[in-house]
């Protein structure tokens, strides 16, 4: 089949930053429709492609608020080898405003005609997160991503940030909380040279919830610690920063990598710990999990281009 000898090729090409994105949930830690400081207009496209030569793919989307309110889902067929794209994809997809995070899923339910395997249902997908103004627009690419925090003690490490506002520099941190009780993420602030700014400040993550705020500490090319404080071991969180130019309004975004080795994450090894994993893996349970919750709108139809 044409499907295998694709999806072969994917696996064979192991060491391609394609190969490492194939899979069949994602989250999009931060999306949004609304204003920013300095008179910023924000609002998220959202690229989604099915690498599968012989059959439709119906990827459901859920949209995950600030706050956590309750979430909304849709969901879109899209054909083989083609792609799905939104230059607005809270308007265009939920028909609302305002900000958060994006489950992008498929289903074994949904697609009963595909082979229930992770493979078969593998999509990629990604997002631009921009500033539209009238002189133009700036943005920064969100990639889908999967494996998150979990309160194993093992921590994340965004660096090279700026958070300076008498330099024009403005620092954002925020996560979703995929877990379905509050949990505290812990950020602690490194200067250039290493120092310690502030440790251990707690951010409260509501369930089903996305958080941003602007870093509370000034710091210039410092790095960002993310921990994760979880009693009950079910949460995944999905943290991230993204730093401002607050004069052109362009921005840069980071996904915070886990201290931990790619072995250790996905080997099999971890694969068999039961109480002490490291990191997370998003799989389709997690997001059966955020789905239930959701409101469901429907279907998303593609227009004619």
């Amino acid at each position: 089949m044409k499907t295998k000898l694709l999806l072969t090729f994917l696996l064979v090409a192991a060491a391609l930053p394609m190969a490492a994105q194939v899979n069949d949930t994602y989250v999009i830690p931060v999306s949004g429709l609304a204003p920013g400081a300095f008179g910023t207009q924000w609002q998220t496209q959202l690229s989604i492609f099915n690498p599968q030569l012989d059959y439709t793919l119906r990827v459901s989307m859920t949209f995950i608020p600030t706050g956590g309110a309750r979430g909304t889902e849709a969901f879109v067929d899209i054909p083989p080898n083609a792609g799905y794209l939104t230059d607005n994809v809270l308007k265009d997809v939920f028909n609302t405003s305002g900000t958060g995070s994006l489950l992008i899923a498929t289903f074994p339910e949904d697609n009963p005609k595909v082979p229930n395997a992770v493979l078969d249902r593998s999509f990629l997908v990604s997002s631009n997160t921009f500033n539209n103004s009238r002189s133009g627009t700036y943005g920064q690419t969100i990639p889908g991503i999967w494996t998150g925090l979990q309160g194993d003690g093992i921590s994340a490490v965004a660096h090279g940030v700026r958070n300076i506002a008498s330099q024009g520099w403005r620092a954002n941190i925020g996560a979703v909380n995929l877990g379905r009780s509050n949990v505290t993420m812990r950020v602690t602030v490194y200067d250039y040279d290493g120092n310690t700014v502030r440790s251990n400040m707690p951010f409260i993550l509501p369930p089903l919830g996305h958080l941003q705020q602007q870093l509370p500490v000034e710091v210039d090319s410092g790095s960002v610690e993310f921990f994760l404080d979880d009693p009950s071991g079910e949460a995944v969180v999905f943290p991230y920063v993204s730093v401002i130019d607050q004069i052109s309004g362009d921005p840069s975004y980071q996904t915070p990598i886990l201290l931990a080795s790619a072995k250790g994450l996905y080997g099999k090894k971890a694969a068999a710990m039961r109480t002490a994993d490291v990191g997370k893996k998003l799989d389709i349970e997690i997001a059966r999990g955020v789905r239930a919750n959701a409101v469901r709108l429907g279907a998303v139809f593609q227009k004619a281009k």
